[in-house]
């Protein structure tokens, strides 16, 4: 009986140092500052738009869809504040413009942002009534 007691004790002494660690390692993790969501600071100029996407047809037939992550960078207020009430109509006419590029692209390539980026720029300087708005594309992907 004494060599169970014994026992018992180491164990529970081996358990509690193996778990010292961890709990020093969680109040350190629960004392550091949280970064801010979204991946640091934003600026007050930048505003994100919505995922704009197209279908990519072949043999008249939907073969996928392309999906473009993409923001605005507006330094000008006034100009800002006349863009974040065109958001709806930016993203249909985005969508429209991307619709006729997807169209047009060939079986199996890659989408060329070279001719593709200008081709929304245009249309966000058309849609806005004034250049000033620069479209930044983060992120373009086919399904």
């Amino acid at each position: 009986m004494l060599t169970i007691i014994g026992v018992q004790s180491r164990m529970r002494r081996r358990a509690v140092l193996a778990a010292l660690p961890l709990l020093l390692v969680s109040k350190a993790w629960a004392a550091a500052p949280t970064p801010p969501a979204g991946g640091g600071a934003r600026l007050p100029s930048f505003m994100r738009l919505p995922v704009i996407n197209a279908n990519v047809v072949r043999s008249n037939r939907t073969r996928g869809v392309m999906s473009i992550e993409s923001g605005l960078d507006v330094p000008d207020p006034k100009l800002r504040a006349r863009v974040e009430l065109l958001v709806p109509r930016l993203r249909s006419d985005l969508s429209q413009r991307l619709a006729a590029y997807t169209a047009n692209l060939p079986a199996g390539a890659a989408p060329n942002l070279d001719l593709l980026t200008p081709l929304l720029q245009k249309q966000v300087d058309v849609t806005a009534g004034q250049p000033g708005a620069r479209l930044l594309i983060m992120n373009v992907l086919i399904n």
